[in-house]
């Protein structure tokens, strides 16, 4: 997506100080200060569940969906947010948000808060002007804790001198609320964030010609810009705007366990959906013909000269799974256990007498073991994930989830292997921290246990979703 200036009729925006507030970072760090002295409730990170967040920003697209929205608003699967003026604008059109959030530092911010409601939740950003907390005084209010990382002392280091005994869950992300919003549904377990009125851009004008951004009125001063999307598609946004379309993604890959859904026809929801097309896979394959015959080639090399080292790493886990499958027989009763990609099935060979328990084996690149698995309950999936191919990891992944019953096992290498294929390429075809794996994972389960071997692997233990 690129811009450029169209239009460029309307004055340009003020200047902000140099790392970007809209405030001098003396006042955004006593903000700070005189917040975190406030006796209040603190935001803290929540579990993981199956409601949906609604974000209704104040885009001129949400004006549409006002119907929508209100359904939505009764119904309890989910929870309806908004921030600034949006919260007065859909009060007065019936409908009850069940949260609030601010972070915008302004003074200006009191004007949203003048009309507060005793059935919603304020969320306010501790960067706000101390005159916001004062006016929603009585009423439902939890502190959550926006920060920056600016100011000297930063805004974290301030928090954490002056409450350093308090739960705290830090809310990163964007520049706007709509963009904290993501890292906030993180915060509360959402896995699911719908927004309405996130539009990025503008559809009307008003009677006097000039582009209308919001469902409600609230004029902006900006430069006007084209923005034009990868297929050509041509949006008319601002510079802050565009802005926001651009960190959208950036958070969006960097949550990629939420699903982020975004109503309407707008360069953001634009974006999103090609996005999503591009995240696709481009096909169905686990593992490529190619791929499946160099990774025979080694099982079969080293049953010839002796070495047999190729896929032997299971046995090493047989203790820990051991114990594992042993809780679960307890809880669940006779259980099924799937090695996937078991190599030379040490792992089975290794695993003490457990009554109750039955193993299974697959592996693509071993005749004999290379049928599709069904489902069982526990699942073992060591030093495999690194072997495989990049194109092919979102179809494992998927796999692995379909295969889950219950739990998961999974070890991950983060170096290079010792051992190389026929054509030269080393053995690990996937060379990733723990912050790159641990999204993916997360997209697919619950997380319950990480352990780290420094400079050599992670060990995960996995819950499916849905307890099958």
């Amino acid at each position: 997506m690129y811009y450029e200036d169209a239009v460029g009729e309307w004055e340009a925006p003020p200047e902000s100080t140099k790392e970007g507030l809209p405030i001098p970072n003396e006042e955004y760090i006593k903000n700070v200060r005189d917040n975190c002295l406030l006796k209040l409730p603190n935001l803290t990170t929540q579990k993981e569940n199956d409601r949906i967040m609604v974000m209704v920003c104040g885009g001129s697209s949400a004006k549409f969906y006002l119907e929508e929205i209100r359904q939505k608003s009764h119904d309890d699967r989910y929870r309806i947010f908004t921030s600034n003026m949006t919260h007065d604008w859909l009060i007065a059109n019936g409908i009850v948000p069940h949260y609030q959030f601010i972070i915008d530092p302004k003074l200006s911010k009191v004007e949203d808060v003048q009309h507060p409601h005793k059935d919603v939740k304020y969320l306010l950003g501790i960067s706000c002007n101390p005159a916001v907390f004062k006016a929603l005084e009585g009423y439902d209010v939890t502190r959550v804790f926006s920060v920056s990382g600016i100011g000297i002392p930063t805004d974290v280091q301030v928090i954490k001198a002056l409450l350093p005994y308090e739960d705290i869950s830090l809310l990163t992300g964007g520049t706007m609320a709509g963009l904290r919003a993501m890292v906030l549904a993180d915060i509360f377990g959402y896995l699911t964030v719908e927004y309405y009125g996130f539009d990025s851009c503008y559809f009307e004008y008003d009677d006097k010609g000039d582009p209308i951004y919001y469902s409600y009125e609230k004029v902006r001063k900006e430069n006007i810009l084209e923005a034009q999307t990868d297929d050509g598609r041509i949006f008319l946004t601002s510079p802050v705007f565009a802005s926001q379309a651009r960190q959208f993604l950036k958070w969006k890959h960097r949550l990629e366990w939420i699903n982020f859904i975004i109503h309407g026809d707008s360069l953001a929801s634009h974006i999103n959906k090609l996005d999503n097309e591009k995240l696709k896979s481009k096909h169905n394959l686990l593992i490529t013909d190619y791929y499946r015959e160099l990774n025979r080639e080694m099982h079969n090399h080293d049953k010839g000269n002796g070495d047999n080292t190729y896929g032997i790493s299971g046995r090493k886990y047989a203790g820990d799974i051991a114990v594992l499958a042993g809780q679960l027989i307890k809880k669940y009763g006779d259980l099924t256990l799937l090695d996937y990609g078991c190599g030379k099935r040490t792992l089975e060979s290794a695993l003490p007498p457990i009554s109750g328990l039955t193993v299974k084996n697959y592996d693509p690149c071993i005749e004999g073991l290379d049928s599709i698995p069904e489902p069982s309950d526990v699942v073992a999936c060591t030093d495999v994930l690194e072997h495989i191919e990049p194109e092919c990891l979102e179809n494992v992944l998927d796999d692995l989830k379909r295969v889950t019953k219950k739990l998961a096992y999974v070890v991950i290498s983060t170096r290079k292997a010792r051992k190389s294929y026929s054509d030269g390429q080393n053995t690990h075809k996937i060379i990733e921290s723990h912050e790159w794996w641990s999204p993916k994972l997360k997209k697919r389960f619950f997380i319950t246990e990480t352990q780290t071997i420094p400079n050599d692997k992670f060990i995960y233990v996995l819950q499916a979703k849905e307890i099958r």
